[in-house]
């Protein structure tokens, strides 16, 4: 019995203490809930998304006699098609008119394509057409009603010639996976002889300085990059020129970011302009021919389709890693066709319009393939 006592009364006076105890560590937390400053609940800034896209745009669609009178180019645009189609937007200078179905077929000097070229060009990745360029009038106002009418058949964006005043006023702005991006085209003029009517001066973007710096100021404001598509510099010269170097830093100067130019059926330099102001313009001067049979020297046989990466993260946007695709136009098997320069090189016309010889007039500041 004492034992059973004395064992109560031991667990008696340690629960006595543990009461204590318990009772002193409630009223010291309550003091330090009391008296401890509420703690500051961090959160982390999630990150932005990140996107990142690669623009395209191949050189001179020109149809010349040798290729005029296919019944399908899929088959010669085939070999680089894998390419084209890579590209997450593809812009296609459109020189020659796609108007063959209501004028007569035509090569040089005045061009009159088969419609259909526009549903092989979409179908091997075009996404949208330029227009600017000094063939655009060769049928006249007629000719280009017909080019719009093929154009819109097919459904395709087009840029730098335009069917009224309210279709000029209208914005090309691309949306390519949320990165907007606005296009622009200009050509320095038009054949002779085929000149613009004067009250419908909206049938052709010209080269005009002031009409460029507005045009680049207003789209800026709806788009993250603005690509300026430009036709003019020397035919069949591989270098650009004074004019085209002066309207680069004018492009530079109104916040153009791309410029991709054409005229010179030859490649030319790639640059990249930084104003006063640290805004980058990267140019390609001129990326040539991409299907088309200029007799005019062999280096016309040789083109391709120059590209940017383009990253967007937040507010903040970049144009980097430039790209040029070397393509060459040979033919095979009794037809045209154009080729990734890689894959023919040694076959052209001139054994020495190889990658190297891409490279060396291209400069270093782009990676040529």
């Amino acid at each position: 019995m004492k034992k059973f006592l004395s064992i109560l009364l031991a667990s008696s006076l340690l629960a006595a203490c543990s009461n204590g105890a318990d009772e002193s560590a409630k009223t010291a937390t309550e003091e330090k809930k009391v008296t401890a400053p509420a703690e500051d609940k961090k959160t982390e800034p999630k990150e932005e998304k990140k996107t990142t896209v690669r623009l395209a745009m191949i050189g001179d669609v020109l149809l010349h006699t040798q290729i005029l009178y296919y019944k399908d180019y899929s088959p010669a645009l085939q070999p680089m098609e894998k390419t084209l189609q890579n590209y997450d937007y593809l812009i296609a200078n459109q020189e020659s008119l796609a108007i063959g179905n209501d004028f007569a077929l035509s090569g040089y000097p005045k061009f009159s394509s088969p419609e259909f070229i526009l549903r092989d060009i979409k179908e091997a990745g075009t996404d949208m057409v330029n227009l600017a360029n000094n063939h655009v009038m060769d049928y006249g106002e007629p000719g280009m009603r017909t080019q719009f009418k093929n154009i819109e058949k097919y459904d395709l964006p087009y840029v730098g010639a335009y069917q009224s005043e309210k279709d000029a006023n209208k914005p090309r702005v691309v949306d390519i996976d949320g990165i907007k991006v606005g296009v622009l085209g200009y050509t320095y003029g038009t054949n002779p002889g085929y000149n613009v009517p004067q009250d419908k001066e909206y049938l052709v973007n010209y080269i005009d300085e002031a009409k460029i710096k507005r045009e680049i100021r207003d789209i800026k404001k709806l788009s993250d990059v603005v690509v300026v598509n430009m036709h003019w510099g020397s035919e069949y010269v591989t270098q650009e020129n004074d004019e085209q170097r002066r309207l680069a830093k004018v492009i530079n100067k109104a916040g153009g970011d791309i410029i991709f130019g054409g005229h010179p059926h030859v490649i030319q330099p790639y640059d990249e302009i930084v104003g006063k102001d640290g805004h980058k313009t990267s140019v390609f001067y001129s990326i040539g021919n991409f299907y088309a049979t200029i007799t005019s020297g062999v280096e016309t046989m040789v083109g391709g389709a120059a590209s940017f990466r383009i990253t967007k993260q937040g507010d903040d946007v970049t144009v980097d890693k430039p790209i040029f695709k070397a393509s060459a136009v040979l033919q095979d098997g009794g037809m045209y066709k154009v080729f990734p320069l890689a894959k023919v090189e040694g076959k052209t016309p001139a054994p020495y319009t190889n990658l190297h010889w891409v490279q060396e007039i291209m400069g270093d500041k782009v990676i040529v393939k």
